[in-house]
């Protein structure tokens, strides 16, 4: 039977860029889908990226309630960072779980960083053929596992990008062939599977926008700092033929769905060149923290002792344990700070106060004491500037308390510092303040990385007044399932 409700979700994919596509009388599919929908731009919450835009459309909620905002969590007990599965955060339950309680059934692929219960009407697949998984695929029931493997038996790039450096022409071209494949793989299980299934509401993921945005961008630019003609022979505007492959996806799946089907479309957070200064905001906090002549932390004298004796291309194999390693170092300091930088997206930094009361080792008082503290690190945050432009590197500071609503905001940092953008081709490759000094950011293997923006598009009669946010996502989507009384 044909699929009521079909959301189809393009993780990383940037609204600019399909809009020109579209304007230049490509991607059929997406003009077909946006020509008979309400065409919306979401706007993300301050300085978050990718987890939190996710969580936020699933859950109707901001991250001051689900505290989702990036896949590492400081723990205030213990001062550690964990990966966010062994971190107790709040419970969540998304708007398919609602659904499914209702009768409704519904499958689920891919969505980005959802908890993977089981359904009782339905199918999850979590993490099959998502950005970078760094937990096992799981699926409910069972069985799917058997049956996505008659597709492909792995994951074309389950290894990711960054644990494989890749030099060259010839190695950068071959992962991105494993990309553009992996998107007709998916297309081809999603149209059998929504042709073979009775669903009143089907979600299927694509995450290689997210993939391409993050290490090809630079080739659609010629005047990007990184473009490189040799590759951009070799790989021509690889943006655009994983658009164009996407379209051709689209086009097979809402045939699949039927002529009847409601269809949404959510993308984003988009994708621009990477310019951030987090491989340095460790230093940069210290800095400001103890002064530009305090000795230098373990971490930073270990990451330095690292750069000095590891070669440049075997850094992305061990990357995740050289981080590990520096975080344990760190945690032990943190004890004595007043603040210090957590890890979060490359778009911001982000620090947490060592507050009293909160932190088991707290320092700083709540009241006038924070307050003081935070116009202290605002004014020294700002104070750095990129020498390319002579321009801060700060385009704000976002404080928690003051701009995310919600009860669970203490689990979020305390400041989100974003990073300025404007007109700039590269990548910061130092940061110089004339009270703080100079400070050098290692260079990072992505290319690219989310904007503050997505796009989501749907039928007009189900959705009331302009999306703005992520959060109006779950709403709009749940009144069209809503429309009909469950299949089953």
């Amino acid at each position: 039977m044909p699929t009521k409700t079909l959301v189809l979700g393009f993780d990383g994919a940037d609204s600019a860029f399909v809009n020109a596509m579209i304007a230049d009388g490509e991607l059929p599919n997406f003009r077909r889908l946006k020509d008979r929908s309400a065409a919306f731009e979401i706007e993300n919450d301050p300085a978050q990226g990718n987890v939190q835009f996710w969580t936020s459309a699933a859950t109707g909620a901001g991250p001051g309630h689900h505290a989702r905002y990036f896949y590492l969590n400081f723990n205030p007990e213990n001062y550690d960072i964990v990966l966010d599965y062994d971190f107790d955060l709040p419970a969540i339950t998304p708007f398919w779980r609602t659904l499914d309680d209702e009768g409704y059934r519904a499958a689920v692929v891919d969505w980005y960083g959802m908890p993977s219960d089981p359904l009782k009407n339905g199918v999850i697949m979590h993490r099959w053929f998502a950005q970078d998984p760094y937990t096992p695929s799981v699926f409910h029931p069972p069985e799917m596992a058997e049956i996505v493997a008659k597709y492909a038996p792995s994951d074309p790039i389950a290894e990711g990008f960054g644990s494989q450096p890749r030099d060259g022409a010839d190695a950068l071209k071959e992962f991105y062939d494993r990309i553009l494949g992996r998107i007709d793989i998916k297309a081809s299980f999603f149209a059998d599977h929504i042709r073979d299934g009775d669903y009143d509401l089907y979600i299927a993921c694509f995450s290689e926008a997210h993939n391409v945005g993050h290490y090809y961008i630079q080739l659609e630019d010629e005047q990007n700092a990184l473009y490189d003609p040799d590759i951009a022979r070799a790989i021509p505007h690889p943006l655009k033929q994983c658009y164009r492959r996407l379209d051709n996806a689209i086009g097979d799946l809402i045939d699949a769905a039927g002529p009847d089907a409601s269809v949404f479309v959510l993308g984003g957070p988009g994708m621009e060149p990477l310019v951030s200064a987090n491989t340095a905001f460790d230093e940069i906090v210290r800095r400001i923290d103890m002064g530009v002549g305090a000795p230098l932390s373990s971490s930073e004298s270990a990451k330095r002792t690292y750069h000095s004796l590891i070669p440049k291309g075997l850094r992305g194999r061990l990357a995740p344990l050289a981080r590990r390693f520096r975080r344990r170092l760190a945690k032990s300091e943190y004890h004595q700070r007043r603040f210090f930088a957590v890890p979060h997206n490359d778009n911001a930094g982000a620090i947490r106060i060592n507050l009293k009361g909160r932190e088991k080792f707290g320092t700083t008082s709540p009241g006038a004491e924070y307050d003081a503290l935070v116009a202290e690190i605002r004014d020294g945050v700002s104070s750095f500037l990129n020498p390319a432009t002579g321009r801060s590197i700060v385009k704000r500071v976002v404080e928690t308390s003051k701009e995310i609503e919600g009860p669970n905001r203490d689990i979020l940092p305390d400041l989100f510092v974003e990073w300025e953008r404007t007109d700039t081709r590269s990548d910061f490759g130092k940061v110089v303040s004339e009270k703080f000094g100079e400070v050098m950011v290692s260079p990072k293997t992505r290319t690219g990385d989310h904007t503050p923006f997505g796009f989501f598009w749907g039928p007009a009669v189900h959705f009331t007044g302009p999306a703005k946010k992520p959060e109006d996502v779950a709403g709009a989507i749940m009144a069209s399932v809503h429309t009909s009384p469950p299949a089953g």
